[in-house]
């Protein structure tokens, strides 16, 4: 198998940057989420955050094995590419923050507090 780029515009390089930068956004993102509703949510905030960068951290780690499949398909001539399983995961795993998102902005709204 060569090591060379299939394509000369690198579409699938730029393709797997894509998925880094979307996997860093989403574990930065519950970090920070968590630090700004700490107060609101709790310790459950916290154990958002936690799940969240772990997600983050799967999906990167999940993306680079993607781009390796994708790259050793299109090097080999196969054409069996990647399935759209990690598309679906960051939708559900973002679909999830947003619910966490409203969950709490409607605690603060309400002035409830949490059960943790």
């Amino acid at each position: 198998m060569s090591d060379h780029p299939f394509d000369p515009g690198l579409q699938p390089e730029r393709t797997r940057l894509a998925w880094q930068r979307t996997a860093i956004s989403i574990a930065v993102g519950a970090l920070v989420y968590a630090r700004i509703e700490a107060g609101v949510l709790g310790l459950a905030s916290w154990a958002c955050a936690v799940i969240g960068a772990v997600a983050g951290i799967g999906i990167g780690y999940w993306s680079k094995q993607r781009y390796r499949y994708t790259h050793r398909c299109l090097n080999t001539g196969r054409v069996a590419l990647p399935d759209g399983l990690l598309p679906l995961v960051v939708a559900v795993v973002v679909f999830a923050a947003g619910l966490l998102a409203v969950v709490a902005a409607l605690l603060r709204a309400t002035g409830d507090n949490p059960p943790i």
